[in-house]
C-alpha cells in the first residue's frame, strides 16, 4: 500500500492524490454511520374498539296498526229536485250552503192552489162514480128478479143471462169508481208534494233555487250531503288485508277500529271509525286494495265536547286496527341495517351481524318473531365499517329501553 502511494505520488503528483483520499475518507463515513445507527423498536397497531348505545331486546304483545292515507267522501249525496212543477212561495231560513235539516223538515213550498184544486175535482168525481155504483147496483137487483120471471116462460142462455142481469155494467160502474179513487190519491199525493222536505238528515252543500223561481218537474233545487256519515277512501296494501276485519253476522257487523287523523302538528286531532267495506277491484296505477272506512257524526252536530269536523275533500291519514303480535320483538327502524340484519353486541363484547326476518313492519320499528333472545343486546349506534367480530365499548351512560 505505501509503496503504492508512494508511486501516486511520484507519478501523478500530491494534487492527484487529495480526491482519492476525500472518497475512501467518505466511503469509511458512510459505512461507520451505518453500522451506529439506532434501530427502530417496532410495536403492534393500537385498535380502538368503537363506542356504541345499546338497548336491551325482551319480546312482548303489541297492538298493531295499518298506516293509509285517504280521501274525504259523502256518504250520501243527492241533487234535490221537485216531483211536482210551480212556483216557490216560500222557503225555510236554513235553506243556504251549510245549513242543516233533519230528515222530514220542510225545505221549501210550492204553490199548492193547482193541486188543491185538482183534489176537488177529483173528488167531485169519486162522488159521481160512487153514485153511478150505487143506481147500477139498484139496477142489478131488478134485473135479478126480471131474469127470474123470463127464465121460467122462456129459459135462456148463459150470455144472455149476463146481459140480462147487467154484469157489464156493474163492472163498468166499479172501474170508475176504481179509477176515480186512485185519481184522488194521486191528486192528494201530488198536493203534498208541494212542499219538499228533506229525505234524510242533511246539510246544503250548493243551492240553485231561490224564492220565487219557477220550478219545473225533476229541476235540481240544491245539493245534499248526509250529515249522520262521511266515508274515507283509503288504499290498502294487499298483504296487509289479512290482518283486517270487516263486517259481517259473525262479528256482529262491527270492523277494525280506525283512527283518522286530521291536520298536522298541534292543530291535529283525531275521530274514530270502521271498516265498512272492501271494494272489489283494485286501483287503476298503484295496484292498491280500496277500503271504505266510515266515521258517524263527522261534523260534530251532537256537540260532543273537543271534538273537531271532518271536511269533505279533506286528504287524511288513517291507522287501521290490524290485531296483535305475540312474543315478538321491537326494533327501532334505525337500527334495522342493511340487507335485513342486526348488530347485536355479543356476551363477550364483540360485534356479531345477525340476518333477520321480519313478521311486520310500521313507522317506526320492525317486528320479529324469531332471530333474538331476551336480553340481548341490540347495537343502535351506526358505526362506520361494521367487521364481524370486532371489538366494542358499550356506552354505560345512556341506558337503552326495551
Amino acid at each position: 500500500m505505501t509503496k503504492q502511494i508512494m508511486y501516486y505520488v511520484k507519478n501523478i503528483g500530491l494534487k492527484g492524490i487529495v480526491p482519492i483520499l476525500i472518497i475512501v475518507i467518505a466511503v469509511f463515513g458512510a459505512r461507520l454511520l451505518i453500522s451506529t445507527k439506532p434501530v427502530a423498536t417496532k410495536k403492534p397497531p393500537v385498535v380502538s374498539a368503537p363506542l356504541v348505545n345499546v338497548m336491551v331486546v325482551k319480546a312482548k304483545d303489541y297492538n298493531i296498526w295499518t298506516p293509509v292515507m285517504g280521501t274525504v267522501q259523502a256518504a250520501c249525496k243527492i241533487s234535490l229536485e221537485p216531483q211536482v212543477a210551480g212556483k216557490v212561495i216560500s222557503v225555510s231560513d236554513k235553506f243556504i250552503p251549510g245549513g242543516y235539516f233533519e230528515k222530514g223538515q220542510e225545505i221549501l213550498r210550492i204553490d199548492p192552489l193547482d193541486y188543491e184544486l185538482e183534489v176537488k175535482q177529483q173528488e167531485a168525481s169519486v162522488v159521481d162514480a160512487d153514485y153511478n155504483l150505487k143506481v147500477e147496483q139498484g139496477h142489478q137487483k131488478v134485473a135479478g128478479r126480471e131474469w127470474k120471471l123470463l127464465k121460467k116462460s122462456s129459459g135462456g142462455t148463459a150470455q144472455e143471462a149476463t146481459l140480462a142481469l147487467r154484469k157489464p155494467h156493474l163492472e163498468k160502474a166499479e172501474a170508475d169508481y176504481s179509477s176515480a179513487k186512485a185519481k184522488l190519491q194521486q191528486a192528494r199525493v201530488n198536493l203534498s208534494r208541494t212542499i219538499v222536505r228533506a229525505p234524510f238528515s242533511a246539510m246544503i252543500e250548493s243551492k240553485v233555487a231561490d224564492l220565487g223561481a219557477n220550478l219545473g218537474e225533476q229541476e235540481e233545487i240544491a245539493t245534499l250531503v248526509g250529515t249522520e256519515e262521511f266515508w274515507v277512501m283509503v288504499s290498502v296494501p294487499v298483504d296487509r288485508l289479512d290482518r283486517l276485519v270487516f263486517p259481517n253476522a259473525a262479528n256482529g257487523f262491527k270492523g277494525s277500529v280506525a283512527r283518522v287523523i286530521s291536520g298536522s302538528g298541534e292543530s291535529s286531532f283525531e275521530r274514530e271509525g270502521h271498516l265498512l267495506r272492501l271494494l272489489p277491484s283494485l286501483e287503476s296505477q298503484g295496484r292498491m286494495a280500496r277500503v271504505i272506512v266510515t266515521v258517524e257524526d263527522p261534523l260534530n252536530l251532537k256537540g260532543k265536547e273537543g271534538v273537531q269536523p271532518l271536511l269533505l275533500g279533506s286528504y287524511i291519514n288513517v291507522s287501521i286496527d290490524s290485531g296483535h303480535l305475540n312474543n315478538v320483538f321491537a326494533i327501532p327502524r334505525t337500527a334495522y341495517r342493511d340487507d335485513n340484519t342486526l348488530w347485536i353486541m355479543s356476551s363477550s363484547g364483540t360485534l356479531e351481524i345477525r340476518k333477520v326476518d321480519a313478521v311486520w313492519r310500521d313507522k317506526n320499528f320492525i317486528y320479529l318473531g324469531a332471530g333474538l333472545t331476551d336480553g340481548e343486546k341490540l347495537v343502535t349506534t351506526d358505526i362506520s365499517t361494521p367487521l364481524k367480530g370486532m371489538n366494542l365499548r358499550e356506552n354505560v351512560s345512556v341506558k337503552g329501553k326495551e
